[in-house]
């Protein structure tokens, strides 16, 4: 153990019994992305991320998540909600699936229509999450796989 003064505090070594030459793995087993498409390496599924702003982006998102968890309890993909605050309209809500536009609204500040718009956005992700899922069921993997597409 080393000690040496430096300014007002004082910094101690400690050695690990690890040479130089000698490197440890940072993995504990062999790497995740051996034998396992994309998909398998989605850690967390089911996941409706809160990127909003004000207290009625924060209010849509709320009530959009509780009637989303309501109507589609085994829900596996990732969901984005985003609010941009605009002087005129009060807010844009946008909900994302990978990067994909599912449903935008403009969101005036008055909690009386949060909740007929968070219905029409859990209706709007329904309809998507069906014909997403068709459509990837029903494309031509012949020689390509669905990660790779």
């Amino acid at each position: 153990m080393n000690i040496f003064k430096v300014g007002l505090c004082s910094v101690i070594l400690v050695s690990t019994g690890i040479n130089a030459g000698e490197q440890k793995p940072l993995e504990n087993g062999p790497p995740l992305e051996n034998g396992k498409s994309l998909d398998d390496l989605n850690e967390i599924s089911g996941v409706v991320i809160d990127r909003t702003m004000t207290r009625f982006g924060g209010e849509f998102y709320s009530v959009f998540s509780q009637l989303l968890n309501d109507k589609y309890e085994d829900l596996e993909e990732n969901l984005t909600v985003k609010e941009r605050a605009t002087a005129l309209s009060g807010s844009i809500i946008t909900i994302f699936h990978r990067q994909t536009i599912i449903y935008r609204t403009a969101l005036s500040p008055g909690i009386q229509q949060i909740e007929s718009k968070a219905n029409d956005a859990v209706k709007a992700v329904g309809s998507y999450m069906v014909k997403w899922r068709l459509e990837r069921y029903l494309k031509d993997t012949f020689d390509v796989d669905y990660d790779e597409i």
